[in-house]
């Protein structure tokens, strides 16, 4: 657990986060892991009645002294500089960003080939899922250098490990993260500084609109990547995660009478309807 963390109020009582891409999927339930654990948290998005409704949700169950609500563009260079400004004058620190704003593809486009990407969808993918992380990234890590302290996730994606056909734009995007989060993580570590990486697989959010009607056969709840977020942010000084994946697990299992698990192999099909009840995991 990082020095100064308080568990009797919570583990991130004391502790200012934030959050962009707050307002929706992973973003928002990692504000509310926050929240739930006593962090004060900012809701950086550009939907203000998004924010608003986060926000709100939030101040009702933890109090609006420990939530700030920012409608800005990741994108925007001032912006995120006002971002870190707004963050500093109301709380006085900053110490974890979270950058989990990203879009899978430009406004309007299904999946296509590479041959068939405008430069419009290109630039929009690339500056949101690229250049939005450079930016909420540089605008924080001055304060948390000056504090000697901090911790930065930036959220990647398993298409930053692996390309996917007729997805070129966010696979370019989500590999440069991972690139671009471990070359700062070398720079700031000397300033007790982290940054990690986070590579999560299908998870269940709105992005997947963005698809028509394709849907992944499986998906993650936001909650669960939220878990892990924020077990990588409570980790003591002296460890990271290297890369993590979270991934959707159901694999169906079977209780059989001699008390042991079926799994479903060949070699349990003797006993497949023996009785006991399945159970999903």
């Amino acid at each position: 657990m990082r020095s100064g963390v308080s568990a009797g109020d919570g583990r991130l009582f004391g502790h200012v986060v934030v959050v962009t891409g707050g307002a929706g999927g992973i973003g928002r339930a990692v504000c509310e892991a926050v929240s739930a654990e006593g962090g004060a948290t900012v809701v950086v998005d550009l939907d203000r009645g998004q924010i608003d409704r986060v926000g709100n949700q939030l101040a009702a169950v933890h109090g609006p002294q420990r939530v700030l609500g920012l409608a800005l563009d990741v994108t925007d260079e001032a912006d995120m500089a006002k971002m870190a400004r707004a963050t500093l004058e109301r709380f006085g620190r900053i110490d974890v960003l979270v950058a989990c704003a990203g879009i899978l593809r430009g406004r309007g486009c299904l999946p296509h080939p590479v041959t068939e990407v405008a430069l419009t969808e290109w630039s929009q993918v690339i500056d949101t899922n690229l250049k939005g992380v450079f930016l909420s990234n540089r605008a924080v890590l001055p304060v948390m250098m000056r504090q000697r302290r901090g911790d930065i996730v930036n959220v990647s994606s398993t298409s930053g490990r692996q390309g996917r056909a007729n997805d070129s734009p966010y696979c370019a995007s989500k590999f440069g993260v991972i690139g671009f989060s471990e070359a700062v993580a070398e720079e700031v570590r000397q300033y007790g500084v982290r940054v990690q990486v986070l590579l999560p697989d299908a998870v269940d959010t709105p992005i997947w609109f963005q698809n028509g009607p394709i849907r992944p056969a499986q998906a993650l709840d936001a909650g669960r990547v939220a878990d892990l977020i924020l077990f990588m942010i409570t980790l003591r000084e002296d460890a990271v995660l290297s890369r993590p994946v979270i991934a959707p697990f159901r694999a169906r299992r079977r209780m059989r009478p001699n008390g042991r698990v079926s799994t479903g192999s060949k070699a349990d099909s003797t006993d497949s309807d023996s009785g006991g009840e399945a159970m999903q995991q």
